[in-house]
């Protein structure tokens, strides 16, 4: 299995190498930082001060590589879909893409001071989170694992970055 990583607009690479490495281990895959993506302008909506999630993943799913079995897009902007007043990221149930942003993971987007080690554990937590959907795993109960929907990010931070013992079993099954 080969899963890409692809920055959508500018996104810092350090951070991008180092989830590259995390997530190879949580799916015993081999991922790559792929060639970036332009954000999608038309993706803006003044009014929110957000970018619409959905086209960005449509372009993204326009754009998978070749030899890319998923894709995983990251971009540094404040993403929504209609239903709610932010995203961490969005994916296609079963399918080949998921994109997150990183810009509220971060705890200077609440006022704190910035937190490397909390920022990159929160991206992890997400880039599983949005990768599992895309091997067909939906939202679960169990406040610790990984799957657990995120309202907001007091949410990403009491889950874990693993998933729950049902989620794996899930998960190997859709692996074999």
């Amino acid at each position: 299995m080969k899963i890409y990583i692809i920055p959508i607009g500018d996104v810092e690479k350090k951070t991008l190498l180092k989830l590259s490495w995390v997530l190879r281990e949580k799916f015993e895959a081999v991922f790559e930082v792929g060639e970036p993506l332009p954000l999608l302008e038309d993706a803006y909506r003044p009014l929110r001060g957000q970018y619409f999630a959905t086209p960005i993943l449509e372009e993204l799913k326009q754009n998978i590589p070749e030899e890319a079995d998923k894709v995983l897009g990251v971009l540094d902007v404040d993403i929504f879909v209609p239903a709610l007043n932010f995203i961490f990221g969005q994916a296609d149930l079963g399918r080949n893409a998921a994109l997150i942003s990183l810009t509220r993971l971060r705890e200077e987007f609440y006022g704190n001071s910035k937190n490397e080690k909390i920022f990159f554990y929160r991206v992890v937590k997400e880039s599983v989170h949005e990768l599992g959907h895309t091997f067909g795993l939906r939202h679960c109960d169990n406040p610790k694992c990984v799957m657990r929907f995120s309202n907001d990010i007091r949410d990403t931070d009491i889950k874990g970055a693993d998933f729950c013992e049902q989620c794996r079993e899930k998960l190997e099954i859709k692996l074999r």
